[in-house]
């Protein structure tokens, strides 16, 4: 892949149409100008490639069709939510910096772009031949991994990188306040969850399952169920548990529902799996 002179067309035009909004705004260094500057490099970021990949016919990566157009959304939106911990993190310093040194400065921040702005190709590609690798071997297991991917890459990411900036000491909030902020982030990112779950299996797994579209549609609804209960159990289980004790805080039932990415592996599983022997009951011949 990376020895391919069309592969390296791809993430230049991205870079190109995205990266100078993004250091413009920088440059001209006001709150408005930098919020602007970054807005635009972030939207354009997704809307772009979607577009492009979705559409495309011919080139690099065109073997994959529209389904790297359709990965690259959550792709790129966690990719943004890493850039919000860094320049949360660094955005102050790197204030500072440009006061004194506003060269290598500006230098650096256009390099963090522009590094945001290639590593998405590749990995949209990469996810998306995979996707397609999986598909050809049939069974549920490409639907199992690619639900879990849709359901819970954003909502990880944002949870790993909130913990991360908490545990190097950037939030700058106080150890208590500091974990209400994690319990709301936690709060957030379970409802996410909820959320991009229903949008996937109701989107994406009614496509995918075979059969009418009755069949499909009990499936996909049996799916969702399961999912949600297995979802709120562990909660169920952690308020009927001594409130007290240390241990909580690390080995709380809760987290079983929440915790980033491994969560969304083994309840899309189970429910993808359990829906489909109980549809294959109900419609048995």
């Amino acid at each position: 892949m990376f020895k391919d002179k069309k592969f390296w067309l791809q993430p230049l035009w991205m870079a190109a149409l995205t990266v100078p909004w993004g250091i413009g705004g920088f440059i001209a260094h006001t709150g408005f100008s930098l919020s602007a500057g970054l807005g635009a490099y972030w939207l354009l970021g997704l809307v772009l490639p979607f577009f492009f990949f979705v559409i495309q016919n011919k080139g690099y990566g065109a073997e994959v069709g529209p389904a790297r157009g359709i990965i690259h959304l959550p792709v790129w939106i966690s990719l943004v939510i890493v850039q919000v911990v860094v320049f949360w993190n660094y955005l102050t310093k790197a204030d500072i910096a440009w006061k004194t040194n506003p060269i290598p400065t500006g230098i650096g921040v256009f390099l963090v772009l522009l590094f945001f702005a290639f590593i998405t190709v590749p990995i949209d590609y990469m996810l998306a031949a995979l996707y397609h690798s999986l598909k050809e071997k049939g069974g549920i297991k490409y639907r199992w991994l690619a639900s879990a991917f849709f359901t819970g890459l954003i909502p990880g990411t944002l949870l790993i990188s909130m913990v991360v900036l908490f545990a190097i000491g950037e939030t700058r909030l106080d150890p208590f306040t500091g974990m209400l902020f994690l319990m709301e982030v936690m709060t957030i990112s379970f409802w996410m969850k909820i959320a991009l779950a229903m949008m996937t299996f109701g989107i994406y797994l009614f496509t995918q399952f075979d059969g009418s579209k009755g069949r499909r549609a009990v499936q996909t609804i049996f799916t969702a169920v399961f999912w949600l209960m297995l979802a709120f159990i562990p909660f169920i289980i952690s308020t009927h548990l001594p409130s007290t004790g240390s241990w909580r805080a690390y080995g709380d039932p809760s987290y079983l529902s929440i915790f980033p990415y491994l969560s969304d592996l083994w309840l899309t599983g189970f429910s993808i799996w359990g829906a489909d022997k109980l549809t294959n009951w109900i419609f048995k011949e």
